[in-house]
């Protein structure tokens, strides 16, 4: 018998991701399963770099944090603040270790793939026996590769084929 993949990458190149995620929480939320992690969503853009502001928003309790930060006019680095996104990952840690069937995050990217972002979190997941459901852009698929190994497995932007997974990994857990 061989076990069920812990970690989960949903591989996009295309597509509203973002959406993607939104309705598989849902229902696997109405399924009855907890689910613990953060959305994406970005806002109009607007400012001097006419850029979107970018937040997570947590699953299960709905908190709101703002992961963008401006740079002013003619900057062209990264938007994303490190430590609102630290913020976020200990307010979603708090809520795993108080109980979750699932963790999904928006992404599994540069930070993540440098050691940094939502690493810390996937885990604190893995030693709760939380499975983890992230997406992975194929820029980012070699450091999800090194980081998963044998524990993971990519899934297509197929509602189905990631809704069987998260109830494949609560059924694997409870036979557990």
């Amino acid at each position: 018998m061989t076990s069920h993949p812990l970690l989960a990458a949903i591989r996009f190149d295309a597509g509203d991701i973002d959406s993607f995620l939104a309705e598989v929480a849902a229902r696997l939320d109405a399924s009855g399963l907890r689910i613990r992690g953060a959305l994406q969503s970005r806002g109009a853009a607007s400012g001097e770099c006419h850029c979107a502001d970018m937040d997570l928003t947590t699953l299960g309790s709905g908190k709101t944090f703002r992961i963008s930060q401006p740079l002013g006019a003619g900057s062209r680095g990264c938007r994303l603040h490190p430590g609102a996104l630290a913020d976020c990952a200990a307010f979603i840690e708090g809520e795993l270790r108080a109980g979750a069937d699932l963790l999904i995050l928006n992404r599994f990217g540069r930070g993540e793939s440098e050691g940094r972002g939502f690493r810390d979190l996937i885990a604190s997941a893995i030693s709760l026996g939380v499975p983890v459901l992230t997406a992975v852009r194929p820029t980012y698929a070699e450091g999800w590769r090194m980081f998963g190994g044998d524990a993971a497995c990519d899934l297509p932007m197929e509602t189905r084929a990631v809704v069987d997974w998260a109830l494949q990994s609560q059924e694997a857990r409870d036979a557990a």
